[in-house]
């Protein structure tokens, strides 16, 4: 069975490996989180992508900077849609029509999925830590360490990436942890710190220094 754990946190590792991310933060109009969705709806709705997909999310808890933020993911070797909603104009006529619900758009970045563990599409709700990794090689086999002990009993998801472009206050990475709602978040992590006590201490040990940066919550409202 340890074994079986191992090939599938490999192979899910591989898969996500080659993904990669672009995300825009913005802070929208109060009272306009439907309007906005409903012009997702329209432009993305029943579109078809060469690769990944699309997430609107609302910040929960932790981010003061911006209420939203639009995240791109896929292959880059194989980025965008497919259909025939992909031309220039009608990408700019959705943004003009985004813009008259959005206050200001605040940040911007792009990176890589470098791994995603779990596939769970229920679970929407997500903290994402930025921190700065000393020793990227080291922070990654010491994280990947940790979640193929965990992964037998975590039901979420579990991502690890990297900022090539606009990294938060010079943030070289991030993990992002998915659960069911906040308390289902709470609960998971306190009940996986007592379940693996020595596993942790060994991932704090060996992954380098870290310098946090910020980390913060986040509602997937949509997917496509």
């Amino acid at each position: 069975m340890k074994k079986l754990i191992y090939l599938l946190f490999f192979v899910t590792t591989f898969s996500f490996s080659q993904n990669a991310f672009t995300e825009y933060q913005f802070e929208a109009k109060v009272g306009t989180e439907t309007a906005i969705l409903a012009l997702t709806d329209e432009f993305f709705g029943d579109a078809e992508f060469k690769s990944g997909g699309i997430n609107i999310e609302a910040m929960s808890i932790g981010n003061v900077n911006a209420s939203h933020r639009i995240v791109f993911y896929g292959d880059p070797a194989n980025w965008g849609r497919s259909d025939s909603l992909s031309n220039e104009d009608k990408w700019e006529l959705f943004l003009q029509k985004l813009n008259h619900h959005i206050e200001k758009w605040t940040h911007s970045s792009s990176g890589n999925v470098i791994s995603w563990v779990g596939e769970n599409d229920d679970y929407k709700y997500v903290q994402i830590y930025d921190f700065k990794a000393s020793d990227p090689s080291a922070f990654k086999a010491a994280h990947d360490k940790l979640v193929s002990e965990m992964s037998p009993t975590f039901k979420g998801e579990i991502g690890f990436g990297s900022y090539e472009i606009g990294g938060y206050k010079g943030a070289s990475h991030w993990v992002a942890i998915s659960a069911n709602n906040w308390s289902d978040l709470i609960v998971t992590r306190r009940n996986m710190k007592e379940l693996l006590n020595k596993e942790w201490e060994q991932y704090y040990k060996n992954r380098g220094t870290v310098e946090h940066i910020r980390n913060y919550t986040a509602n997937t409202a949509k997917r496509y």
